[in-house]
């Protein structure tokens, strides 16, 4: 047995991982034009979100997946009903990333810019 066969849930998770950031970097460079911070912040912030937010595989929860996929393959094979769990998932995550950017909005002032006359 190689090291990759003992490890491939990590080195799924290390790939994907690596996969998403440079899904986010080609994300931040897309959304650099938009010039209103709160709604560059935002569209940011849900990348991020839909991307990196993790939840149970399945009913065993020592494998975990992507929400996102896990949402999506809950509501195509369980239907609506019963195939939310990835999407609570992804609501709380959205939730704690909107009260980040509302605390960071407070804090974290923008330097005004200098009139030129």
């Amino acid at each position: 047995m190689s090291w990759i066969e003992n490890n491939e849930y990590a080195v799924a998770w290390l790939v994907y991982f690596l996969a998403g950031l440079g899904c986010c970097l080609f994300w931040w460079k897309l959304t650099s034009w938009i010039k209103n911070r709160g709604w560059r912040d935002l569209l940011r912030g849900l990348a991020v979100v839909i991307i990196f937010t993790p939840w149970y595989a399945g009913d065993s929860p020592e494998f975990y997946a992507p929400a996102i996929v896990v949402l999506l393959m809950d509501l195509l094979l369980e239907g609506a009903r019963s195939g939310m769990n990835g999407g609570v998932a992804l609501l709380f995550s959205s939730f704690l990333m909107l009260i980040v950017l509302t605390v960071r909005q407070f804090v974290w002032k923008e330097p005004e810019a200098k009139e030129t006359s």
